[in-house]
């Protein structure tokens, strides 16, 4: 009876040794991160705090992180010790740094209101972070965590106010949030070793169990079906508030406030836009491993869609002083999906300039091979060696020294890149070697007859003086959305229910509404609608929500509903509301609402 026990006990050892191996590997990559937000929070807080705390406090940080990151490398190798007390130790080595780290919290006692909020949302994306670097070792996430939130929190509710107590408990909320992301991403990690012993040991057994060996294989497709729709899933938890904080962050543009704050606030800004990408990555590769992602071609106009991709990375190449170079024949047209080619070009550029030393150039080219017209994306970094080339497609994958620079990177941009190639059956070709940068080619079908329609240009808006009705449930969401859109200069109705909603159009005749998807009681965005166009004829409509499912997606088009997923920031909101408004008055002569 005993004679599993001791393959159990080996795989249950395994698994520790890849949770703390995990955790090592994350310790060692984020020096540059660390160093540079612990810069941005001495920089606030010298002004109003005593120097030598502050020299202290920054001392205190960056060698705790190395000391840690030197430790937990040493134990991730040194399996002569118990794996309990080394996870023992991870668990000390959390306690250490995140005391260091939610030390921070202190400084509120000297800052002023403003710059407080500032640090809170430093101190709250220092924890959210910890999901992703420690949460294989639970106890230490909590070590850690709990050491940046539960003072963060302490020191609000100390200010005695309303806004103290508001604020505290929001930022605790947050931290129960994180535990129950932390603890599904644990449960995911888990699920996805014990597939890969599955695997493993079906293997050993192919040639005599083959009947056997179908039947493991359906389910272990089963089961990553389910663990991409527990993603998908478990990701409305965290969306909800990243949309919060987006919208905040989005709010605090418009309050005056000193420029070193209003850096910091950039700074929050682009973490929440990393937060948001590596989610978007995490959850494309569950939809596109799962099959639920139809491609849609249609006729594409490559001049404009270059354009418009490298246009958005014109401040990060800035930033480094790399030059995006382009060239595409005006008015060529490809068949293809436009926004699987978008999001396919985008990680291509990203990935080249991650990869090109400051001062360098990438290049983004267009030409034409009879029925092909290839897309080449050229860094001027390291190269890659030719034995490498099929390896960076793969997920988690970043070579060691490849990058110029320590990247942010998550390592799925290529892998994505490689499923939706895949998908839309075009090639991909990768030509480098060590010291002569990397060359990635598309090969898309071209388009024939007349040139595709472009996209709209992105005209300035304004919603200054409009009545906009809010429908969330969610009152840490709605908080926010009152927050973003005062912000704009909106008049703003708040309802948590359908009934609440109709009873403001009973007083009042909005511009446009807000209008969350997945609300309570089972209600739908859908049904919201139909019960507001009821009471109010023609009232345009944006639909917000964070589900990624394709019916849903599909259902509200067939509507002619715009569909925005979270996190959406303030801009993307101001344009999708004013672009709607702008429809109802071309359809349907939609007047000017009043909030009155």
């Amino acid at each position: 009876m005993n004679a599993p026990a001791a393959p159990l006990a080996e795989a249950s050892a395994e698994l520790d040794e890849r949770r703390l191996q995990v955790v090592a590997e994350q310790a060692v990559g984020l020096r540059w991160q660390i160093l540079l937000t612990a810069t941005v929070v001495a920089a606030i807080a010298w002004q109003a705090v005593p120097a030598p705390l502050v020299a202290g406090w920054f001392v205190a940080v960056i060698a705790s992180r190395e000391w840690r990151a030197a430790a937990l490398a040493r134990m991730a190798r040194d399996r002569a010790q118990p794996i309990a007390r080394r996870l023992r130790a991870t668990v000390r080595w959390n306690v250490l740094i995140g005391a260091c780290n939610g030390s921070a919290a202190f400084f509120m006692a000297w800052l002023d209101p403003t710059l407080d909020a500032v640090l809170t949302m430093i101190l709250v994306s220092w924890g959210a972070g910890a999901v992703s670097t420690s949460a294989t070792v639970l106890p230490a996430f909590l070590a850690y965590a709990g050491l940046l939130f539960v003072p963060t929190a302490a020191m609000w509710m100390l200010a005695g106010s309303w806004l103290g107590w508001g604020v505290g408990a929001l930022v605790l909320m947050f931290f129960g949030v994180q535990i129950r992301f932390a603890k599904r991403n644990l449960q995911t990690f888990d699920e996805s070793f014990g597939i890969r012993l599955e695997n493993q040991a079906l293997a050993t057994t192919l040639e005599f169990e083959r009947a056997q060996l179908a039947i493991a294989r359906d389910a272990a497709v089963q089961a990553n079906n389910d663990k991409s729709r527990f993603l998908a899933t478990a990701s409305h938890d965290l969306r909800q508030p990243l949309q919060a904080m987006a919208l905040n962050v989005g709010a605090l543009r418009h309050v005056p406030m000193a420029p070193d704050a209003q850096a910091i606030v950039e700074v929050v800004d682009i973490s929440l836009e990393q937060l948001r990408s590596m989610l978007d990555a995490l959850l494309d590769v569950s939809k596109l491993d799962a099959g639920v992602v139809v491609p849609q071609p249609k006729r594409v106009r490559l001049d404009r869609l270059v354009a418009a991709v490298t246009g958005g990375f014109g401040a990060t190449a800035a930033a480094r002083r790399i030059e995006v170079q382009t060239a595409c024949p005006v008015g060529l047209a490809v068949y293809t999906d436009p926004d699987l080619l978008r999001r396919m070009l985008a990680n291509l550029v990203d990935n080249a300039i991650k990869f090109t030393p400051e001062g360098g150039k990438v290049e983004v080219r267009v030409d034409e091979r009879d029925a092909e017209v290839g897309v080449t994306v050229r860094d001027s970094g390291p190269g890659i060696a030719p034995e490498h080339h099929r390896l960076v497609f793969e997920d988690l994958v970043q070579l060691q020294g490849r990058s110029a620079v320590p990247a942010a990177g998550h390592g799925l941009g290529l892998g994505i890149v490689r499923r939706m190639a895949e998908l839309l059956k075009v090639s991909v070709a990768l030509e480098s070697s060590p010291g002569m940068g990397a060359s990635f080619r598309l090969g898309l079908p071209r388009a024939s007859g007349a040139d595709a329609e472009g996209e709209d240009a992105r005209l300035p808006w304004n919603l200054a003086g409009r009545c906009v009705l809010v429908l969330e449930d969610d009152p840490m969401v709605r908080g926010a959305y009152l927050n973003a859109l005062g912000a704009m200069g909106c008049r703003v109705l708040s309802a948590a229910t359908i009934a609440e909603a109709l009873r403001h159009l009973g007083e009042s005749r909005p511009d446009v509404a807000v209008v969350d998807h997945r609300l309570g009681e089972g209600h739908s965005g859908f049904e919201a609608v139909e019960s507001l166009r009821g009471a109010q004829s023609g009232l345009p409509v944006v639909i917000v929500t964070a589900d990624t499912d394709q019916a849903l997606i599909e259902t509200a088009r067939q509507q002619a509903l715009p569909l925005l997923r979270k996190p959406v920031d303030d801009n993307a909101l101001g344009r999708a509301l004013v672009a709607e408004i702008d429809r109802g008055l071309r359809v349907a002569g939609h007047p000017v609402g009043s909030c009155t």
